[in-house]
């Protein structure tokens, strides 16, 4: 069993089950058990709706959905995948810029007030 759609409810799921079953084909929601017990337990709230892998294509069709190609996802993914060394130079200084212009100014303000505090202590 694959999954070929998520729902925000389980009604729209059942519903959606429920055309799959007119056309022939055996379909399964898979909830949370506990949303209808106790609701505010559950942290996954998607209605998931699950067909046999070999009609998975047909039945997404029945109900119009596009099936997105999971192997071409995987290439783009790794194809885009890039290391920070590998980025340009002019990308590597601007995010190391970034990265130090928060923490430097606070840590320079916080020296510089230590220091006047300790020399007003001990003149």
């Amino acid at each position: 069993m694959v999954p070929i759609a998520e729902y925000s409810s389980r009604w729209e799921a059942e519903v959606a089950a429920a055309r799959l079953r007119e056309a022939g084909y055996e379909a399964t929601v898979l909830v949370d058990p506990a949303s209808e017990v106790a609701p505010h337990h559950i942290t996954y709230r998607l209605a998931t709706l699950v067909v046999r892998a070999e009609v998975a294509d047909l039945a997404a069709e029945v109900l119009g959905l596009e099936r997105p190609d999971v192997e071409a996802e995987n290439l783009d993914a790794a194809f885009h995948q890039r290391r920070f060394s590998d980025r340009p130079a002019w990308v590597r200084y601007l995010t190391w810029t970034l990265v130090l212009a928060v923490p430097v100014p606070i840590a320079v303000s916080g020296l510089i007030l230590l220091w006047t505090a300790l020399r007003s202590i001990f003149p």
